[in-house]
This record gives structure tokens, sequence and C-alpha cells, in this order.
């Protein structure tokens, strides 16, 4: 582990956390972990429980009898923390199991599951709403499952996104496909947090929260200092300035298909002999798009291909303010790795040795590459 003077001289942190299922809390549990991703996905949990340490009637034979279990997994700093309930910590998490293992020589029983998003993803669906709203899909879904719906109205029928996409529903999709699939055609994100469903505008990156990571060089008074206990960054060099995104349509109205490639002309305009490294072209097909259109879906997929050229890893102490809403500010190092970074996975673990931390990797392009407007 890097040294961290900072860490080390701060002050006292006192974690605590709780594990409920199927609504009681347990007390034999020896570690949690629990893994939020980007939008459009599940988040994903682990607990581990001593066998010796469970009670009745929530024991041994009660966990292994069981066919639905749901989780709720609870960490924060309680202002007493000899005395303490749900009350005092943040709500990480609730997910239903999908696994469990269970070790009677080791005496331990191992939980793990999704987020309540699970619920739609498990959930095959025909149905197409044609006459309904995206957002009133989306709070139709929701209220059938038992989740709060968070929701921003839309207006147009989502029979309209099924014209442009020519989508077929069929047995392979769910619910959560359609969602989705909805929330991108509207510019919409869609997660499930807590017992809540979110369909809502994507966020503003200008506009989003800052999360710091500050490294403090050494000098002749003292070592280096840094809010991560770990922090490591990696460039891709390929990234960037050599890609370009071709998005090939046809429009059924116009009888023809077509291509549009951004940036334009940067494959076809290096001259042998003046490139440290060819192009590497991407292609996508849509169908039914206008030319305007598959403009928009190159900018989006090269926005988000340019986002893999620097990564940061970091492992912090953990706390309820970093999220997937979050920008990562990193300063300090002197370095181009000093910008903001988008969250693409957060990991929270909560355990006996291990204390309270979570592990974070996030990405962005370089200072040096200008997006899509």
């Amino acid at each position: 582990m890097t040294n961290n003077p900072s860490l080390a001289n701060g002050p006292v942190r006192e974690p605590r956390g709780i594990v409920r299922v199927n609504g009681q809390q347990i007390a034999g549990w020896l570690e949690w972990e629990a893994e939020s991703h980007t939008y459009r996905e599940s988040a994903t949990f682990r607990v581990l429980l001593s066998l010796s340490a469970l009670a009745a009637p929530n024991d041994e034979v009660w966990f292994c009898s069981q066919t639905t279990m749901t989780v709720e997994l609870y960490g924060g700093f309680p202002a007493d923390p000899s005395n303490y309930g749900v009350s005092d910590l943040d709500l990480v998490l609730v997910g239903n199991v999908d696994d469990v293992h269970y070790d009677p020589l080791q005496r331990t029983l191992e939980l793990t599951g999704r987020d309540l998003a699970s619920l739609l993803i498990d959930a095959k669906t025909t149905e197409t709403f044609r006459n309904q709203t995206a957002s009133q899909i989306a709070t139709t879904l929701a209220q059938r499952h038992g989740l709060t719906p968070v929701v921003t109205a839309t207006s147009d029928k989502a029979g309209k996104y099924y014209q442009i996409d020519h989508i077929q529903l069929t047995d392979g999709h769910t619910e959560w496909d359609l969602l989705t699939w909805l929330a991108a055609q509207t510019g919409y994100v869609v997660y499930v947090k807590g017992h809540e469903l979110h369909f809502e505008p994507a966020p503003d990156p200008a506009q989003a929260p800052v999360y710091p990571i500050v490294w403090t060089p050494a000098d002749d008074t003292q070592s280096f200092q840094c809010t991560a206990e770990q922090l490591s960054f990696s460039r891709t060099l390929t990234v960037g300035n050599t890609i370009t995104v071709t998005v090939r349509s046809w429009n059924q109205k116009q009888r023809h298909g077509f291509s549009e490639t951004y940036p334009t002309g940067r494959a076809k305009g290096i001259r042998p002999g003046t490139a440290t490294s060819p192009a590497q072209q991407y292609f996508v097909v849509i169908p039914n798009l206008t030319p305007d259109q598959a403009v928009k879906a190159a900018k989006a997929k090269y926005n988000d291909l340019i986002k893999q050229e620097m990564r940061l890893s970091a492992v912090m102490p953990a706390d309820g303010t970093l999220s997937i809403n979050n920008v990562i500010q990193v300063t300090g190092t002197g370095t181009v790795y000093d910008q903001n970074y988008f969250p693409e996975s957060i990991v929270r673990r909560m355990g006996i040795d291990e204390g309270y931390v979570m592990s974070v990797s996030a990405r962005n392009h370089s200072n040096d590459v200008q997006a899509a407007a």
C-alpha cells in the first residue's frame, strides 16, 4: 500500500455497517461489497457471513432454506459509533440474492446478487406501449415491480421511436432492454437507486459535482501526501487523434444507403509517410437515419471512444459522497494526468479487518483531444 501521511495523521475514522436480509438485521456478517457501474447497468453485491455468529431465527438452517432473499447494505459514520441504526447510516445498496455459496468447513455463507434493476432485467416482454410516452412506460414498469418512479416527463409517444428505428420486440427482449432503448432515444439515463427507478435527462458533465483527489509532492519539510491510499494512471496513445467513426445507414423513404464519418476525411487525408500510426476506423450500422442523425450518432460514438484514452485507478477511504454522477478532479501531480475523470466503477467494501474503503476506476480523454460538439 502506498505511504499516505495525510491519511495516517488524519482524524480517526469509526465507520459502521449494517446488513439486513428480508428486513431483518443480521449480526453474523464478516464483510460486504457493493459495486456501482455506469448508467444502464445493475449494481452488484457480495456479503460474507459467519455461520457460527448467526442466531435464530435467522440461523444457518434458515439461510440454507431460503429461495428468495433481499439484501440491504448500510454504511457510514454515525454520531455515536456504539449506538446506531439504519437511520444513522447511508443506504449503499438494495438487491436480490442470485447465488448462495455454503461452506460448512470454513463456516461461511456467501450471498451474491444484483440491485433491484434485476427485477426488470429478468422480466421478458413483448409489449410495445406505442400509445404511451417513454416516461409513462418507465412509471408503469417501476410500479409493476414495486419500485418508486423518479421520472422526468417526456412528450413523444413511443410509437414515434419504433417508426424511426423499426425495432421489433421479441421474447428475447426484457423490460430493462426496453427502458435502456427508450433512454437512448430520448437522451435520458436509467438506473435503480435503492427502491427508486430513475428515468431522467442525462446529466450535463459541466454541471456535475466535483470530487477531488489531491496529490501534494514531497518537499524539504514533508514527504508526499495524497487523499487516496493508492493512485495510478494509464494512457492509450492510439486513442484520440487516430480514431474515426463511420455510421452506415439507409433511408427507406429515399431508398438509398449512405455513410457519414467523424472526424471527416481524417482516414483519407493521411498521406503515406506522414502519419506515425494508421487511423483506427470504427464502423457502426444504424438503419433509417437521416444524414444529420448519422453525423450525430458518429460524434456520440467518437466521444465515447476517446474516453478510453486516460484511465485512473484509486483506492480511498470510503464515503457516501462519490457516485457515478460525480466528476473526479485530479490535481497536484504536475503531469498531463491532472484533469477530470468520469467514474465507471465504484466498489465499496466494509470488513472487520479492512475497515471501510472504496476502489474507483474512471476514464476520460486527455486535454489534448477535443471532443465532438
